[in-house]
């Protein structure tokens, strides 16, 4: 057995600490590799492939002076990074904490996974997600590509007897989780950052995200929540008449006009969409997250529509390319192509529709929308063809209740994160810990 430091809670909470207080120069990049793997993990008559992408460092494994995840049999631990719904990329320059601190500290190996269906990792290109292929994006299907990927570094690199700890944010936090329930005999712990498990079996609000990103404009700037929920209203009423649209086309310099009552409910989805994903974003500094934005963000926003001479409505578009135009590259808007890497279509719309589904609904700053099961329901039928099981998740699983089942595993909130309603923000044993970051966002 691997030697382990005398008190794993205590360090584990000390180098979450670390996480916020330190900024390393460290300049880690990686390798891009793929590796030919089986298209369907469970039907053993199938012998398809594609290749799944995944980014590779080894220049610390081996050569650190800490001995603790080390033995004569191990040059060191192995980092995993469980991928989730966007490009793989994205998540290696927002994981320092992993790649610059305690990769060097502790000679660790790193990997990132990418999920299929995502980035580069599609099995059958650009037919990947017609409705014939689609299928095989699921969780149990990429938790086994990854637990075959590990196997299959393993035996590459003769580090059979070296430990593995898992790491993911958002719905990779959930699959850092499961993971270490499904593969107990791979996985040594994890972290499961801003991963919403309390939307599964807790009775928690289905108004709980949309109450707490409210809440984070309102806090940000005071009014600021009510300008913006004016403005959406204003929205919604200029989208039901030809002069209305015109301005709404106008105000958020749209590339091409809209002509009709649904493209401008388009046009308040995609600014809803993009006051959602800042809320979620809110670092304190510049960032790439499937989109270049501001640090700050809600605030720069929030300061942007305060400012500006005009209406509420060209007053939010104009504070909207905080998030949407922060470079200041984009010419006009095309609401359907600038959008993030995690919002376009259709591996995670899938996903929702089959095993990851999660109870939503809209209120506080945001346009009322009632928790609807039956149009859920009805959406994904219409869109994959596929039958909503609400309940497959918790079968699958286990709901909230049934992570005690579980050992190892650290759950990391930023109560600035929305997400953070639906995490684990109590200790739920000595080695399922909580760790809850006030003044921090999302993972």
């Amino acid at each position: 057995m691997l030697p382990r430091p005398p008190n794993r809670k205590l360090y584990w909470i000390v180098a979450i600490a670390f996480l916020i207080s330190n900024v390393s120069a460290l300049k880690v990049d990686y390798q891009e590799k793929y590796l030919t793997t089986r298209l369907d993990k469970f039907n053993h008559e199938d012998h398809r492939t594609y290749q799944q992408r995944y980014l590779f460092n080894d220049q610390f494994w081996g050569k650190s002076k800490n001995t603790d995840y080390s033995s004569a049999s191990c040059p060191g631990p192995i980092l995993f990074y469980t991928g989730n719904e966007s490009p793989v990329t994205d998540y290696w320059g927002a994981s320092g904490f992993f790649t610059e601190v305690l990769a060097p500290k502790y000679g660790a190996m790193l990997v990132f996974a990418e999920h299929r269906y995502f980035g580069k990792s599609m099995p059958f290109g650009d037919n990947s997600f017609e409705i014939k292929n689609i299928g095989y994006c699921s969780t149990q299907q990429a938790l086994a590509d990854y637990a075959y990927l590990i196997t299959h570094l393993k035996k590459q690199y003769n580090a059979e007897d070296c430990p593995v700890f898992a790491f993911g944010g958002s719905y990779g936090g959930m699959l850092t989780t499961f993971f270490r329930i499904k593969y107990p005999n791979l996985i040594m712990g994890g972290l499961a950052a801003s991963a919403p498990f309390s939307f599964l079996g807790s009775g928690i609000s289905p108004f709980a995200f949309t109450e707490a990103a409210s809440n984070t404009y309102e806090t940000a700037r005071p009014g600021c929540g009510q300008n913006i929920k004016v403005a959406l209203s204003d929205i919604e009423k200029y989208a039901a008449t030809p002069d209305g649209r015109t301005k709404i086309s106008k105000d958020f310099n749209l590339c091409k006009p809209i002509s009709t009552q649904n493209e401008g409910i388009e046009v308040l989805n995609w600014a809803v969409g993009g006051l959602m994903g800042q809320a979620m974003l809110d670092y304190p500094y510049p960032t790439e997250y499937g989109i270049s934005i501001s640090g700050w963000p809600v605030n720069n926003t929030c300061d942007r529509i305060h400012n500006h001479k005009g209406d509420t409505v060209s007053a939010l578009a104009y504070g909207i390319g905080t998030f949407y135009n922060y470079t200041g590259d984009k010419t006009c808007y095309n609401i359907h192509t600038d959008v993030p890497d995690w919002g376009k279509c259709c591996g995670w719309d899938y996903l929702a529709c089959t095993e990851v589904y999660i109870p939503s609904a809209s209120n506080g700053i945001f346009p009322y929308a009632p928790y609807d099961q039956a149009a859920d329901i009805k959406a994904c039928k219409e869109q994959f063809g596929v039958d909503l099981d609400p309940s497959l998740s918790e079968t699958l699983w286990g709901g909230f209740d049934s992570l005690s089942q579980s050992s190892h595993i650290i759950f990391s909130n930023g109560l600035l994160d929305p997400w953070h309603t639906g995490g684990v923000l109590k200790n739920i044993s000595d080695t399922l810990i909580a760790v809850v970051i006030p003044g921090m966002c999302f993972y």
